[in-house]
């Protein structure tokens, strides 16, 4: 492929940010490979390597930057509607207490849930889906290595939390969040063989790190009409949730933001 081959391939509207980066990375590399010599060239080469390899890692670890294809961060505003999700369940202990809080408040959330937590836990699953939530892909494992996974590795890990999902619900997820939002190339086609779009958040509560004060103070700060929040209710407990989850709510309220299930959200 020449560059003219490539340039025309930069222009095509379904390229993804990591594909413009890895041509552009390309177009570079062949003239300074074939021009350069000696030392110059080694020191190029290494220095262009070096920033395509820096790119290609934020990419990874920024699902924001939406590199390796399309990525749900918040909806589109409608008044003052937003979302809460709530990630890494479910949890035998805290998400109890949460469905409860959610109840009381008439609010309904969405769930990304761990494959092998609702197969541990499938009356949680089933409560929450009863109780009018979503239950939501977050893979099987949500395992550190996720991210190094290729196609056929990716697929069978969202496939088994799929159906650990529809097993203990009757529901086939249509929403899928990445562990911590780390993403690879190989995201795009996996959801779209499995028909499921891919969520991030524009608004990360930070509230497995920081005191309820602080993440309250942070959200109402960041929250904006057609934001979606990022929350957990794994690795957190009773205690945690019922500090957080009230105030908050009365927080965001207070500022005129009204309450609506992510998919209904999405549709607005």
């Amino acid at each position: 492929m020449d560059c003219m081959q490539l340039a025309v391939r930069l222009r095509r509207p379904n390229m993804t940010r990591f594909s413009t980066t890895s041509l552009l990375a390309l177009l570079i590399f062949l003239p300074m490979g074939h021009y350069l010599r000696g030392e110059t060239r080694i020191l190029a080469l290494t220095a262009l390597w070096t920033v395509y390899l820096t790119i290609v890692g934020c990419g990874i670890g920024f699902i924001q930057m939406k590199f390796f294809g399309p990525v749900i961060l918040k909806a589109r505003p409608n008044g003052m509607q937003i979302a809460l999700t709530f990630d890494d369940g479910p949890d035998p202990l805290a998400t109890p207490a949460l469905l409860d809080i959610l109840k009381n408040e008439s609010i309904s959330a969405a769930f990304f849930c761990i494959g092998k937590h609702v197969e541990a836990h499938p009356e949680l699953a089933a409560r929450i889906v009863a109780e009018g939530h979503l239950i939501e892909n977050h893979t099987y494992h949500h395992a550190w290595w996720t991210p190094l996974l290729m196609h056929r590795r990716l697929l069978a890990e969202l496939q088994l939390a799929q159906e650990a999902i529809r097993m203990a619900t009757g529901n086939t997820p249509s929403y899928m969040r990445p562990p911590v939002g780390h993403t690879n190339p190989h995201y795009t086609g996996v959801l779209k063989e499995l028909n499921i779009q891919m969520i991030g958040w524009d608004v990360r509560s930070m509230d497995t790190r920081w005191p309820a004060a602080k993440v309250i103070a942070r959200v109402l700060r960041q929250t904006k009409p057609g934001s979606i929040i990022l929350l957990h209710d794994g690795l957190s407990s009773p205690e945690e949730i019922r500090e957080l989850i009230p105030p908050l709510i009365r927080g965001l309220r207070s500022r005129g933001f009204q309450f609506t299930r992510l998919d209904r959200l999405l549709q607005k």
